[in-house]
């Protein structure tokens, strides 16, 4: 299994092989060795597209030298474009979109006993099983295929989006939002407890509005005080707020338990009115900057991420000068850019006056140029600081670990040393700060963290 995209296809790439496991497949890691392959694809933007379309084309050719007999597309990309792909890509043997991931041992069973070379076979077969659409339906429940020694995982509490921002295609793939029934929640986390995670990511387009449209008692701030309180995670950590959902009621929650991380990922994608309302987002510049100061007012210690779209239709050079000014106003400690993508059947694509791609990378370098400078001085502020730091691997002499300002693979990192002590891996430790860099801070050892 290759998965491309965000934390959402790591956990739908996870149930697929939690249901192909109990089939006695063995799963492996050598796409070399492998006789079925599946690619769980990305098509949000552009290069997500691209990146997809190569990994299939290298298993095509694994498939042609006689290396793997099954190649399967799963994911975004078959959802939105499993025709296309089909007629020019015809050595993927099958197709499954985002609504079906429960149908894999389906679809795998029937390109293991039919003759799917077999052309009339083969429309036949799809015409009368499809595995698109239904993107509305509600979220799919499988047990997890998840690694031995595994302590840090995503738990999906939403899907979908109504946000409808210009730009994405998110609600045309993945659906109206969906909140996760809260037992099921519930039971998954019992399960992720038991098997020693320690560490918690709730997980969805926009997690915020969690149990709006449910008949259940529990919005995001009770359920996170409900998992705070019940289970024994070390952290709880939140990923994809709107702004506009981030209320007084979740930050008191936040400040009131401990294991859950002060660490808001707050998409924002623009900070100029003019061009926030051409995305149809909901929030201006006014509203934004009240809502960082509220939460930096109560939770001095938090640590705020947000996404940045630069080169969108009809940004003027003024507007770009304005979204610089307004990130050193507010500060954030991390900051991702995006260059637009012009996706089609959104209506930003049909916008006048598309930015050159030579522009886009102009003020991408200029915004993360902007960036770093901040966030060098934000990260001085830990120094001298003690901190429970998870350690999650080791090189050359030096341990590599996370804060709680820190998640997985898209923030900075913490070299620890441990003053010649093994540590284990991960485990948690308190951590002294000694040094700041641009992304990362410097630590040594004190002792083994405990809650």
């Amino acid at each position: 299994m290759t998965t491309l995209g965000c934390d959402k296809n790591t956990i739908d790439s996870e149930m697929m092989l939690g249901l192909i496991a109990e089939k006695n497949y063995d799963i492996i890691d050598d796409p070399k060795a492998a006789d079925i392959i599946i690619v769980n694809t990305c098509c949000f933007i552009q290069s997500a597209k691209e990146q997809s379309i190569d990994f299939i084309l290298e298993y095509v050719d694994y498939k042609n030298s006689g290396l793997c007999q099954l190649l399967i597309v799963a994911g975004c990309m078959a959802e939105r474009y499993h025709q296309e792909l089909a007629a020019e890509i015809p050595e993927v043997d099958g197709f499954l979109g985002v609504g079906h991931f429960d149908n894999i041992l389906e679809l795998i069973t029937y390109l293991e006993t039919t003759d799917h070379n077999d052309q009339q076979i083969n429309e036949k077969y799809r015409n009368e099983n499809q595995f698109f659409g239904d993107i509305d339906k509600e979220i799919i429940e499988a047990r997890r295929y998840i690694r031995e020694g595994t302590v840090s995982t995503f738990v999906r509490i939403s899907e979908g989006c109504d946000h409808g921002c210009t730009y994405c295609v998110i609600p045309k793939i993945r659906g109206k939002y969906r909140s996760r029934r809260s037992r099921e929640i519930f039971n998954e986390l019992q399960n992720l407890q038991e098997r020693g995670i320690t560490e918690i990511i709730l997980i969805g387009q926009d997690i915020a509005p969690y149990g709006k449209d449910l008949d259940e008692d529990f919005d995001l701030p009770k359920l996170l005080e409900k998992i705070a309180t019940e289970f024994d995670f070390t952290w709880i950590r939140m990923m994809y707020l709107y702004p506009e959902g981030i209320t007084d009621k979740l930050l008191t929650t936040v400040k009131q338990h401990p294991a859950i991380c002060q660490y808001f990922d707050i998409p924002l994608q623009h900070l100029n009115d003019t061009v926030l309302k051409r995305m149809g987002r909901k929030m201006n510049f006014a509203q934004i900057s009240a809502l960082i100061h509220k939460i930096r007012t109560t939770l001095p210690e938090a640590v705020l991420r947000t996404s940045i779209i630069t080169g969108f239709p009809g940004e003027t050079a003024d507007q770009h000068d304005d979204l610089i000014k307004k990130i050193k106003l507010l500060p954030f400690d991390h900051l991702g850019v995006f260059k637009y993508s012009q996706e089609e059947n959104t209506p930003a694509a049909e916008f006048e006056n598309q930015i050159s791609e030579d522009e886009k990378e102009k003020r991408y370098n200029e915004i993360m140029i902007t960036q770093q400078a901040i966030s060098h001085a934000n990260k001085q502020r830990f120094i001298g600081k003690t901190l429970p730091v998870l350690i999650e691997g080791m090189e050359e002499d030096t341990y590599l670990g996370r804060f709680y300002g820190d998640a997985p693979e898209i923030d900075g990192t913490v070299f620890v040393d441990s003053n010649d002590t093994p540590l284990t891996i991960g485990n948690f430790y308190s951590v002294k700060i000694v040094n700041a860099l641009e992304y990362d801070l410097i630590g040594d050892i004190e002792n083994e963290f405990t809650k």
